[in-house]
């Protein structure tokens, strides 16, 4: 009998309404390709954090990196310097280089392409690119919150609200007859109160019945993953309901609010939409376990998206650079604890010296990266070559400085690779990011050879990365 055989990119698709991508399958690959070792995709996803990290708390697991310590045998940390940027202030004279490497164009466009761009661009052009997360920054640049930069150093802009980057990856709804009161396209509020009331997934159950059923083509191995993915997604979609209502400063109790006050009051995440504020008291107060709620979901719909191959390439934001959201609400770590005063944690850490404030600030950035390594390093998703979603893709972790606005030793970290990189050590060595980023794609075989062409001269030898 004749194989059954999927196509790698095999959607759910419902009637013209929503498209739902499958995780990698046997079935989807051929007699050949299955007697192969390398049978997933190359991939590389850039996470940034802003407000650098003193040197000394880049060396062992004692401080901000603590969260990183059950990932160590997994990651090659560094340290690595940025000085190309000559144009724009503090935070926007690194913010084009950081991921990038080359001298920066202008205080808005950066000397090339970032580093996910350049492995697209050499070894799949045609792959999805994401670019996300949560930030407050645009007062000085809006390179602050930029970080996938394309070949002409144009930046493509980050999406802030999980619910449009959902929508962006797992499909958008069509309104069922007399299901909106206004014309045309529905409003944001009438898409939010369907996304409360219906599931995506409704849409494609027939598809998903016959996949998973007694009668489905597939093996039982691969209707157990179906099974297990789409449930997953689920219960990601139904946690975007809640984040939306805390979001949108609805009522926080569950109702179905679709709509902001004009006025809030002392919101937990404020303006949501914009990232027009400046440093100090324009910036918004928000709770840091409100921040945190929603950067987990950024990161969840991340490792959904590389699980059932929807996307390779792109970046995951933790806060732009400068850092610019006021955390409130007491943070306990590292056996000390701090009262985030709800103003200025860029004022506090750069400008006051409050060393304390500003370790437990970098261990909440820390252990939310964390979070996003550990999702992709779950055993429980192992892909069709044996090994985790990490295992299989590239994962550089960076920051724009080192402390107190020096482009010396801004923290940079490898995770995963497929084997490509050493791991489970730090190294001081001087080099320049230029170098490393160059490691990194030398690792797939690719000559990039980033810095040539804008004059940045390599500061050392970055190979002790390479396996």
């Amino acid at each position: 009998m004749k194989k059954f055989r999927l196509d790698r990119r095999t959607f759910l698709r419902g009637a013209g309404t929503v498209a739902i991508g499958l995780p990698f399958l046997e079935e989807m690959l051929g007699s050949a390709a299955v007697a192969e070792t390398n049978r997933v995709p190359c991939r590389l996803v850039t996470a940034f954090f802003g407000l650098g990290l003193d040197p000394s708390w880049q060396q062992d697991f004692g401080g901000p990196l603590e969260p990183y310590r059950s990932l160590a045998n997994k990651m090659a940390m560094c340290s690595a310097n940025m000085g190309q940027g000559n144009s724009g202030g503090a935070h926007c004279n690194t913010a084009t280089v950081v991921f990038v490497g080359e001298q920066q164009r202008s205080t808005e466009v950066a000397g090339g392409a970032s580093i996910d761009q350049i492995m697209r661009r050499e070894l799949d052009p045609t792959s999805p690119v994401l670019a996300s997360g949560i930030f407050w920054r645009r007062g000085a640049c809006d390179a602050q919150a930029n970080r996938v930069y394309r070949a002409d150093g144009s930046p493509r802009p980050p999406i802030k609200r999980p619910s449009q980057v959902f929508d962006s990856l797992f499909g958008s709804f069509v309104p069922p007859s007399g299901g909106t009161t206004s014309p045309g396209a529905p409003t944001e509020a009438e898409r939010r109160e369907l996304r409360i009331k219906r599931s995506v997934f409704d849409g494609v159950l027939e598809q998903y019945r016959r996949f998973t059923g007694s009668a489905s083509p597939l093996g039982r191995e691969s209707r157990l993953k179906i099974e297990e993915h789409v449930s997953s997604l689920r219960e990601i979609e139904a946690s975007l309901a809640p984040a939306d209502q805390i979001i949108d400063q609805g009522d926080g109790m569950g109702n179905a609010s679709c709509s902001a006050p004009s006025q809030p009051s002392d919101p937990p995440i404020a303006d949501y939409d914009r990232f027009t504020y400046g440093t100090g008291s324009g910036a918004p107060a928000i709770d840091w376990q409100d921040f945190e709620r929603v950067f987990r979901l950024h990161a969840d719909l991340w490792v959904a998206a590389l699980r059932c191959d929807l996307v390779r390439y792109g970046n995951l934001m933790f806060e732009s650079a400068g850092g610019h959201t006021n955390f409130q609400g007491t943070y306990q770590a590292l056996g000390s604890s701090t009262n985030f005063p709800g103003n200025s944690q860029h004022d506090s850490y750069f400008h006051d010296n409050q060393r304390e404030h500003a370790r437990l600030t970098q261990h909440l950035a820390q252990r939310n990266i964390a979070y996003f390594l550990s999702q992709l390093d779950d055993n429980n998703h192992l892909e069709s070559n044996g090994k985790t979603v990490l295992d299989n893709s590239c994962v550089v972790v960076g920051t724009e400085y080192g402390w107190n606005h020096s482009k010396n030793n801004a923290f940079h970290a490898v995770a995963g690779g497929g084997g490509r990189f050493r791991s489970g050590f730090f190294t001081d060595r001087r080099i320049n990011c230029t170098d490393l980023y160059n490691a990194v794609l030398s690792g797939y075989g690719i000559d990039a050879r980033i810095g040539e062409r804008s004059g940045v001269a390599s500061e050392g030898d970055a190979s002790f990365l390479l396996a």
